[in-house]
Parts: structure tokens; sequence; C-alpha cells
């Protein structure tokens, strides 16, 4: 609280892909930027910045009471784990106002080497609840960036009770899937959304029989008339989300944003949302809705007949004329120097356009052109007739600088604070060894072990009687319930493993299961959130020394987060499903403090949804280029899975050489049961054959090492 007995106004905190965005954020009023680095952030696609941008952008706005944030938040392959480490020696070096961060290796690496520098754990590690805060706290965690998926009132009942700061999203693009749980970009392209490359797969226009339809896009965040409630809450930062975004929407929105926060008083309040409302709309952007915080967020976030593109929709294309000329029938008006987008049925954005000339029909030079006209715009790439084209950016304002070599020069000329310049030194800074342990030999001297994991306790007895070492059982109300009704023997409780729901929210009634189990001796457990951790140590009120199996779901890739995960107390961790063979091999190059399990046979959905598409259930959907994907409700959860399971059994003596013993088969989810096929894949894991049509997912992708060229490279270099 302040002296005055008032809550602090909350930071703003706005986007920038550019140097453009950043400026256009500090003229418009942002008290923080989250910039991302070159190849090492969630947002790969944007123009991003230099170790050198980043040092000499925080001194300018240290100086000047405003806050950077360095975006850190991609997940690190194994192998690039050791140039990271050295990456993090330099950004340390920078001392920024906080790092977004999602990968637990990253985390446990600031962690043991630089304790002070600020960590903001990023909304991709998908906290939901309380416990997911705390083991954030507990992790090292400064502050957490909330899940989107959360209701308002959920919002301010965490800010009442948070240990460590919270921020909230309040406007920008949303996903279909929940953060952190989407494997669909990395699943038909190897472009893992969880290390930025996402090219949005769900903005695709599908077909489900005779239908058409953008069934998975969603409509635009906009949280504008929230913000007074929000202000008296305690959250301590409201995010603009649009790194990827233009300048002049950086502006606009943060303006806008801008007038509410500082309006004193209700009265002032309901004006300056008035006045922002305005400024909105006429900003680029998809059809606003309010998200989880409206009464029905299924039918205001999705639209299922617009593809989602973003921006202003301008025009309509009738034909073309020659090859870099449209003749377009103008709905709204349109500005010689305006950006355009062609709607985009592939999901993914279409290039940009600038209109380098306008003209009527007989070839009159036109600045702008109105509503209802048909004109000729040059500028425009080849498109097919009724292409919908969309404003993105336009002329912004005359007092603000937008020449990227202008901006710089300004605020270089005003850093005078001399800079570390430890990118001078290709192989400088601070060089630091860790101690971890190794069980690589103990793992590799056993032999090899199977895993199986179920979704129902009516599969129960039939995994019992399998070969499998351990059986895992999905650990929901309903199969707990069911499970206290069994008597086991204890030899059948040493081989059974519990795996707590991911996303996990928030349940009393779960609580009290993991007691009693706990107390009746289940002591192995699965873990699939942070939050896990923290429930578990709160449940465990005996003392009990558990088992704990890291799950697919924290989606481990190097062995920092392995390590990392040890000292948390797993002694077993299951490797990220998007591993490609390069990558599992490299993992193995580096000491291993807990036992890496691979998955050898799943049916995972690619997306998970609070958002329930307007689909046939378990009849198959399909994208334009003919992948198929089938829809299903499992309770309040929407998932959308491939048209068929992966498996690597085929690969399985390949990762024996490399050096691994336990393999997993996860039967627990998919479209359809796959409880009468479980004879069939035992035989499967035996034989090293698949016998139906399934994907190999990422196991023949190449291990770009894009992160490694254009990441710790391109980063210790300036772009100019």
């Amino acid at each position: 609280m302040t002296e005055e007995g008032k809550t602090p106004k909350p930071e703003l905190l706005a986007p920038a892909g550019s140097i453009e965005a950043f400026w256009a954020a500090i003229e418009a009023g942002a008290d923080a930027v989250y910039i991302g680095l070159k190849g090492w952030n969630a947002r790969a696609s944007a123009v991003n910045f230099s170790l050198r941008d980043c040092e000499i952008l925080t001194r300018w706005a240290a100086a000047r009471g405003k806050r950077i944030y360095i975006a850190l938040n991609a997940l690190a392959r194994a192998s690039v784990a050791e140039e990271v480490k050295k990456l993090i020696c330099r950004i340390a070096s920078i001392e920024p106002h906080g790092v977004i961060v999602q990968d637990l290796g990253i985390i446990y690496l600031f962690k043991k080497l630089f304790p002070d520098v600020p960590l903001h754990l990023s909304t991709l590690a998908g906290i939901h609840t309380l416990d997911g805060i705390k083991a954030a706290q507990s992790v090292g965690a400064k502050r957490v960036v909330l899940a989107r998926e959360l209701p308002l009132s959920t919002v301010v009942q965490f800010a009442k009770a948070s240990p460590i700061e919270l921020e909230v999203f309040v406007h920008g693009a949303l996903c279909y899937s929940y953060s952190g749980f989407c494997y669909a970009s990395s699943f038909r392209g190897g472009k893992s959304g969880l290390e930025g490359k996402c090219v949005q797969p769900c903005r695709l226009k599908f077909r489900q029989g005779k239908r058409e339809g953008f069934f998975l896009s969603c409509n635009d965040f906009c949280g504008l008339r929230h913000v007074p409630e929000l202000k008296r809450s305690g959250v301590k930062a409201l995010k603009i989300e649009g790194r990827m975004k233009s300048p002049d929407y950086v502006y606009s929105v943060v303006r806008a944003y801008r007038m509410i926060l500082d309006a004193d008083g209700k009265e002032a309040e309901r004006k300056a949302i008035e006045e922002a409302e305005a400024i909105l709309a006429d900003s680029p952007s998809r059809k606003f809705t309010e998200g989880f915080w409206s009464d029905d967020p299924s039918s205001s976030v999705l639209t299922p007949h617009r593809s989602g593109t973003s921006g202003i929709w301008v025009g309509v294309v009738q034909r073309m004329k020659g090859r870099k000329a449209a003749v377009v029938k103008v709905r709204r008006s349109i500005t010689v120097g305006d950006l355009l987008r062609p709607e985009s049925n592939r999901g993914k954005e279409e290039p940009l356009a600038r209109v380098k000339s306008i003209q009527t029909m007989d070839g009159k030079e036109l600045k702008s052109a109105n509503a209802g006209t048909t004109v000729l715009i040059v500028g425009m790439p080849q498109l097919p007739e009724g292409s919908r084209l969309f404003r993105v950016g336009s002329a912004w304002s005359a007092n603000v600088l937008t020449n990227p070599r202008e901006i710089w020069n300004r605020i270089k000329s005003e850093t005078v604070t001399a800079l570390s310049l430890l990118i001078a030194s290709e192989e400088g800074g601070f060089q630091a060894e860790l101690e971890i342990p190794d069980i690589r030999r103990q793992v590799r001297k056993s032999g090899k072990k199977l895993i199986l994991k179920i979704g129902s306790t009516a599969e129960l007895p039939m995994a019992l009687n399998s070969p499998a070492k351990w059986v895992i059982l999905k650990a929901t109300l309903s199969n707990l319930r069911s499970l206290s009704e069994m008597r086991l023997l204890k030899a059948q409780k040493e081989r059974l493993i519990l795996s707590l729901p991911s996303p996990y929210m928030e349940s009393d009634n779960l609580r009290r299961a993991i007691m009693w189990f706990i107390s009746k001796g289940f002591i192995l457990w699965e873990v699939n959130n942070l939050a896990h951790l923290e429930l578990l140590k709160g449940c465990n009120i005996t003392g009990t020394k558990l088992g704990i199996v890291a799950g697919v779901r924290l989606n481990i890739r190097n062995h920092f987060a392995i390590a990392h995960l040890a000292e948390l107390g797993c002694s077993w961790v299951t490797l990220s499903a998007e591993m490609s063979e390069g990558e599992l091999r490299a993992l193995m190059d580096d000491p291993l403090p807990a036992a890496p399990i691979v998955t050898v046979f799943h049916w995972m959905p690619i997306m998970i949804s609070a958002l329930h598409p307007k689909l046939m259930e378990q009849k198959p959907f399909f994208s334009p280029r003919g992948e198929g994907y089938v829809y299903k409700k499992q309770g309040s959860f929407a998932l959308v899975f491939p048209d068929r399971p992966v498996s690597w059994f085929a690969f399985i003596s390949d990762l024996e050489k490399m050096g691994y013993r336990l393999f997993e088969i996860d039967i627990s989810e998919g479209p359809r049961s796959l409880r009468k096929d479980l004879s069939r894949l035992l035989s499967g894991f035996k034989r090293e054959r698949s016998d139906e049509p399934y994907s190999i997912f990422n196991w023949r992708r190449e291990d770009h090492a894009n992160m490694r060229t254009s990441g710790l490279q391109s980063a210790r270099r300036g772009n100019r």
C-alpha cells in the first residue's frame, strides 16, 4: 500500500519486436517494455534485439524510470544447453530489470549462477493455481505471468493471496490451446510453439464433412473495461501482447490503457474508457472479446466464420490489373503508405504489402480512397478475386520518431553510462562450472524396462498383469474414487504411479484425496506442472519419502532442467515428446542426475483448450493440406488429437545404443480407447515394430542448429 493507503497502480507493460515499436511504447506511456533476444524467445519471427541492443536499452530506460524485461522464454534444446549457459552470463552482465523464462533449465542456471537477476515465470509454464504461484516462488521467480484462461475473479483472488508479483494479460491475441500445452505446430511441421516458432495452425480453415470454417480461430482479447478493478486488485503489471505488431498498433493500445490507468475516480475512468475504446476502434486487430472474463468464452472467443486475420477490414479485391496492382472495392478508407495484409486461409499470416499508389479507374492519383469507391491500388501481390484486405499499419503520429536509425542515434546519444561491452569478447564473460551428479552409468547398466500409462481403473488389472515394471494411472477424481475401493497388494502399490492432471485447476477434493492415498502407502506420483510439487509437499503430512516422476507435460529438453527437477525431488524425468533423434542423442552426452524416460508410444492431444468449437466429436476434420484431426470433449476440456498415434517402437534399439533404458507406452489418451490394442502394442514393443498407421513426430526432423547459429552469435552482434 502507498502512504495514502491506496493500492499502487499496476505497471503498464508493452511489447516491442522492433526499435520503432519500443519507441512507440515509451512515447505512449508504457512503464516497462518487454523485448525478445534474437533466437531465444517465444516470438522468434519478430525482429528482436541483440545483447548489445538490450544493454543500451536497459541503461537508457533505467535513467528515465522505465524498465526493460528480456524474454528468454523459449525452451532450450539439449544440443545448445552449454551455449545457453554462456548466454545467461552475458545477460546477467546487462543487469536487466527482469528476464521472462519458461525452461526449468534456464531457471536453474540463473538460480545457481546469478540469483539476483529477477525472473518472471512465463505464461507458457501454465500457472492456473495458487499452488503454482507458490511453486514459482520456490524455484526462484519474482513474478508469475498468469495463464490467460483464468476468470477475473480468480485473478483478483490470487492477487490478494500471492507471495510474489503477478502479471496479467489485458490485451492482444489469444491462442486456442492453453499456453504451454500445444504441440500442433510442432507435430505437423517441426516448428514448436514452445520454441517461439508457431505457424498458427489453429487459424486454418478446416473441413468436417460438408462444413468448412475457421473452427479454432480466436478473436483478440480486450480487457479495457476491467482496468479500474485491476487497478485496485494488487496485480503488479498489466501486459499487452504483440511483439509481432506494428509500432502504430503498440502506440494506440498503450495510449488507450494509459488513459484509464491515469484516470482518477469512477467518473473519470468511465470517460477514459469511452475515449480509449474510440482509439482502439481504429487500431488494427481482430474482433474484440473479453475472453475468459466473459460469461461464455467459447461463443465470444471463437470465430468459425472468419480466419482471424488481424487488422481492420478495408477492402475486397475485385480483380488484378497487371502484376502489382489490384482493383479494390473500398469499405473503409485506405491511404497511401498504409500496410495491408490479405486474409489468410493458411493459419500463418500472409506477407504485408505497402500501398505505393492509389488511383481512380481513369488513372487519377489519390492520397486516399473513401469507403464505397472502387480504386486501383499499386503495391499488391497477386491475389485471387474476392480476397479481403486488412489494414495493419499506417502513418500513425507525426510527433513520434519512426525511422529506426534516427531512434537508435538518439538513444545512443542519451546513454551516457559506460557499457560493459562483454559482447566484444567472443569467449569473454563469466565462466562457471556446475557440479551436477551423473547417474548415466547406473542407467546404462540396468536392463530395458517398460512403463505402461493407463487412463482408467478399468484397465488396471490388465496393466498389472503386463510385463511393465511400473503402471501409471491418471489421478482423476473418478479414478481415485474407484481405486480407493480396490484392495491392492503391497507389491502392486509399489508398481503403481499416480499421475496428477495437467492442466491443473485447484481442487480441495483432489487435495484431500492425495492426502488419503499417501497415508495408505501410495508413494509413487507423477507431476505434470510445477504446482504439483507444491501440492504434494502440502499433502504429505506424514513426511513419507515419495518417489516422484516428472511427467511429459513439463516439456524437459536439456540436462540443466533435469538437474533442477532432481533437486526438487524427482528421481525420474519423462522427456519432452517434441524431441528429435539428434536431440535425444545430444542429451546423453551431458551428466544426468535423474533417470530419463522416453515415451515410445502415445496418442497425446496436440491441443488442450477450455474452448469448445462447433465441431462434431470423434468425426475427423481436415486442414487444407488434408491433415486429419479429431475433436473430443473431456470434462471441461476440449482436446484435439492428430488422426494417428505416435510410435517409436522401430527406434528402441537406437535409443538403447544411446544409453536409454526406461521406455513408456502411454494408452491413457486418444480419440478412442486403446485398451483392446494393448496386447498388440506390447508385442510391437517386444518386436520393435508398429503394425498400424502411425507418426514418428519429430524423430527424423533435423535438430535445427538455428538456436546455435542465430541465437548466441546473432545475440552477440549489434544489428546495425
